[in-house]
């Protein structure tokens, strides 16, 4: 049975100029590692533009068991030699994305909740569905909970926001997903979810997650395609494909053992 809806967050449930904020952003934080760390600006912005690269990569090792928060302290140590998990450093770079970070929001960035996304949620959970924001872990919970802010979703009930704190992997690698899912007590068909990015929001290779997708296109993949906005009046369709989809995906790994066995 489907259980739970889990949501992307950027252009899925914010509308936002995403590169816009990223410039902002790493820009803001490249200065200020660059003054802790008494380090020139431009090394400090190649510091943590090659460290956040390295995140998003996802090439680690299998047993690489650590936090993308530890993953990036260590790599960012190792560029540049500022320790960021000192308490003390942390402490800075949470001030920022907790007091400073909300207030960069301009015409440019233009961060607003996105057409449809409160009438999904209420629909999802108006059925007895659970939910959760699986938002690209690389970004800390501080930074993340700026974003949600803008879009008005600080008072949606997600059961989980994953983070760069409590997520080993990024996406669209399985281990994140099936780690999230976990985390929340589910198995992969018991979750939908819904995205707009036709990479990232496809679990790659596929984990037997299904994705309503509600970005341009119409990727093969998607179990559903539409806007954000129609999501909510569009959902008996999209539960009536998620079952299809499984009967269908059922029928084969059915054939497939029939014939290994003729």
């Amino acid at each position: 049975m489907l259980k739970a809806v889990v949501f992307d967050m950027d252009d899925t449930l914010l509308s936002i100029n995403l590169s816009a904020f990223l410039a902002v952003y790493v820009r803001d934080e490249a200065r200020l590692l660059g003054d802790i760390g008494r380090k020139n600006p431009f090394s400090a912005l190649a510091a943590l533009g090659g460290s956040l690269y390295d995140l998003n990569a996802n090439e680690r090792d299998e047993d690489d068991d650590r936090t993308n928060y530890a993953f990036f302290a260590d790599t960012l140590r190792q560029r540049c030699g500022v320790p960021i998990d000192d308490p003390v450093i942390a402490d800075a770079f949470e001030c920022y994305e907790r007091e400073v970070l909300p207030k960069r929001n301009d015409a440019i960035i233009a961060a607003r909740p996105r057409e449809g996304a409160r009438a999904a949620i209420e629909e999802v959970t108006g059925r007895g569905l659970r939910v959760a924001l699986l938002t690209n872990p690389s970004f800390s919970r501080a930074c993340i909970e700026c974003r949600m802010g803008w879009g008005d979703m600080l008072d949606m009930p997600f059961e989980l926001v994953t983070t760069m704190e409590n997520s080993t992997r990024v996406k669209p690698s399985p281990r994140y997903y099936l780690e999230s899912i976990e985390s929340l007590g589910l198995k992969p068909e018991e979750v939908l979810m819904v995205g707009n990015d036709p990479k990232r929001d496809f679990p790659t290779p596929d984990c037997g997650i299904q994705t309503a997708y509600v970005g341009t296109g119409r990727p093969v993949r998607a179990t559903w395609s539409g806007s954000m906005a129609d999501f909510a009046s569009s959902f008996s369709e999209i539960e009536e494909r998620f079952y299809e989809r499984q009967e269908r995906e059922l029928s084969d790994i059915v054939q497939d053992v029939t014939r290994g066995r003729a």
